[in-house]
């Protein structure tokens, strides 16, 4: 689920390498760092980047070599990217590519005098998965491969070092259960060097949503993206929802966190709240309220579509994404929203499902037009072939 903000990432985790035989003196994080770090962190979740780099500013100029705060302004431009721009501003793509860039030279430098820093291994870590996951956005899937490889040892050491830093399970969770359940070549690699369990990634990664500082929440998320997954046998949309909710409770005002609960309530099948919500959704965006950004238009348009789309009401769930993609033409200079051109691809859904195939296949070569920057190709390419039938709905809400 794009809106829980980690699948991606999964494919930048899925080889690890070997540790050092023996495990160094351990060396305790600075009260002062852990907490600038954790109120960075925490603003990033709440979408106020503003704060984040606050924050990680200040924690940069009292300790300017460790790597937590330039780990955290790279995070805070990672959440610009996908969080307001929705993985849709090369340049912003750019920014934060340096940005990842600059922080793994100061955290493998720092690695060098402090090889006891459990938490600065744990930041390394991130830092290669980030790197690792705008090159599966990129589809540079061989440094996807060598920064995810490099992600996953550094976490290692970091649980190594110290066991009771939960933090760490939530990048070993995301290995062992991708590496458990991905198919095809991506799960072929992972077995080269050791076979994923999925169900331990679970329990790792409720370990972390239960124990850990600064990674709960985004344990919290990604169980929910996986329990919305859908044919998975690990599927269980009954606690997404329990959980989207509380989320919901947690940030009232919280766009993210509400396209969340959208989510889990589509694939609990709650197709009418699920609608209600979006149309809720698209109130405080057209009323201009902060944190609901005309950006997110396509998205939710998308959304409500698509709650008419598995109920089979074609006509509603064509207007709803005709609408979608209308927002790219309506700015032409910024760049086009994923959901818009996903938008296009469901208009032709529809049209293929009220046999207007001609006006169908013209829509799916309109969407192959745009930059093959978020894998849609493939899927149109199928579509182009063999016109999309009721069998595959439900589906999911979210783009693949």
């Amino acid at each position: 689920m794009k809106a829980g903000f980690f699948l991606p990432a999964a494919l930048a985790c899925l080889l690890s390498s070997s540790v050092a035989a023996k495990t160094p003196v351990y060396e305790p994080l600075p009260d002062e760092l852990r907490t600038l770090s954790k109120k960075g962190l925490d603003a990033i979740y709440a979408v106020d980047l503003d704060e984040a780099n606050k924050q990680f500013s200040l924690a940069l100029e009292k300790y300017p070599e460790h790597p937590f705060p330039t780990f955290g302004i790279a995070m805070a431009k990672w959440a610009h990217l996908e969080y307001l721009e929705d993985e849709s501003d090369p340049k912003l793509e750019k920014e934060y590519s340096a940005l990842t860039d600059k922080a793994v030279d100061v955290g493998n430098a720092w690695i060098k005098k402090h090889p006891g820093d459990a938490n600065a291994y744990l930041a390394l870590g991130g830092i290669y998965g980030l790197r690792a996951r705008l090159a599966v956005q990129q589809r540079r899937w061989f440094k996807a491969y060598f920064d995810g490889k490099k992600g996953i040892s550094n976490t290692r050491m970091a649980a190594r070092i110290d066991p009771e830093l939960y933090d760490a399970y939530l990048g070993l969770g995301m290995y062992e259960y991708y590496a458990g359940t991905l198919p095809g070549v991506v799960k072929f690699l992972a077995k080269l060097v050791m076979r994923g369990d999925a169900q331990k990634g679970l329990d790792l990664l409720n370990l972390c949503r239960e124990k850990g500082y600064f990674n709960a929440l985004g344990a919290k998320l990604l169980l929910i993206e996986i329990y919305t997954q859908p044919g998975s046998k690990y599927a269980n949309t009954t606690m997404a929802v329990k959980w989207s909710r509380e989320l919901r409770a947690a940030y009232p005002v919280h766009a993210q966190m509400h396209f969340v609960e959208i989510v889990s309530l589509y694939e609990d099948k709650k197709y009418d709240e699920a609608r209600k919500e979006s149309l809720l959704y698209l109130k405080a965006v057209n009323d201009g309220v902060p944190a609901y950004r005309r950006r997110y238009l396509p998205r939710v348009f998308t959304a409500i579509g698509t709650t008419y789309l598995v109920e089979k009401k074609y006509a509603e769930a064509a207007d709803y994404f005709a609408r979608a993609a209308a927002t790219i033409k309506e700015d032409t200079s910024v760049h086009p929203a994923r959901w818009a051109v996903w938008a296009i691809v469901r208009q032709a859904n529809v049209l293929d499902l009220m046999g207007a195939r001609d006006k169908a296949v013209a829509l799916y070569k309109e969407a192959k037009t745009y930059k093959n920057e978020w894998g849609f190709h493939e899927f149109i390419d199928n579509y182009l072939k063999k016109p999309f039938t009721e069998a595959e709905l439900p589906g999911s809400l979210p783009p693949p």
